[in-house]
């Protein structure tokens, strides 16, 4: 009974390292909250800009937009 927990704990051992350096280069690899927020917001009201039925206005709107996104973005640097 002994040798079996001992394979079995040095087994969850090393599942358990495994995961941690899986789940350190995923996070390494998230890039920058700020401008992903930044992206997100611009993803949703360009959504609405694009209910606007007017083709001149929904432009605006989406110039408008484009001008908030990257001043959301300077502000991350």
């Amino acid at each position: 009974m002994r040798p079996f927990r001992m394979i079995r704990g040095l087994a969850l051992a090393f599942m358990a390292g495994a995961v941690m350096l899986l789940g350190a280069s995923a996070t390494s690899e998230a890039g920058n909250r700020c401008t992903d927020h930044c992206a997100d917001i611009y993803k949703v009201k360009k959504d609405a800009c694009k209910l606007i039925p007017f083709k001149t206005e929904r432009k605006i709107c989406e110039r408008r937009l484009k001008e908030v996104k990257e001043d959301c973005k300077r502000k991350c640097r």
